[in-house]
């Protein structure tokens, strides 16, 4: 859920999260380049929690209430330089060669969509049939905790029996 709120309300700031805060919500404070990123997760949908945006009246213009009306907030991101995976929360993470190549790959298809074990084996430039599949499991399971540990969220990354693993939330590269 997002509160839009403008500068003039800002003395009601407190009594506002107050509110919110004793009804059981979590509370995030965003701003306005905030709700230009990606739309919440079904999980996020789910859970209590609302993001407050705080922003003078003169500078809210259409995109910015557009985008507040879908409540948009952050997606996850991949930094191409400096190979990080970048948590809707703002942590990020180093990633190894692997899995940074492992990651891209779901960068550059539809969210949800499936990569085959076959595709994901391809870009490590590994030959399919004698790759040891483990390999590619251990890789999935040890990503998962790492981001579990060092971005304090799940990684959306599903597998997907038989067929191979899909991302399930937006993921964005930045350059």
């Amino acid at each position: 859920m997002g509160l839009l709120l403008l500068e003039v309300d800002l003395q009601n700031k407190h009594e506002i999260s107050n509110l919110f805060s004793n009804a059981g919500y979590q509370i995030t404070w965003g701003n306005l380049s905030d709700m230009h990123q990606a739309p919440l997760t079904e999980s996020e949908k789910t859970r209590k929690s609302i993001t407050i945006f705080q922003i003078q009246p003169g500078l809210l213009d259409q995109s910015s209430l557009a985008s507040f009306s879908r409540c948009e907030l952050p997606a996850w991101r991949l930094s191409l330089h400096q190979h990080h995976l970048i948590a809707p929360n703002r942590k990020h993470t180093k990633l190894t060669t692997l899995e940074f190549a492992l990651v891209k790959l779901f960068a550059l298809v539809d969210k949800g969509e499936v990569v085959s074990r076959r595709r994901i084996i391809d870009e490590f430039g590994e030959h399919y049939l004698s790759y040891d599949q483990n390999r590619l499991d251990t890789l999935v399971t040890r990503l998962r905790k790492k981001t579990m540990q060092h971005l304090d969220t799940p990684l959306p990354l599903n597998t997907v029996r038989v067929r191979g693993f899909s991302f399930d939330d937006s993921l964005v590269i930045d350059h």
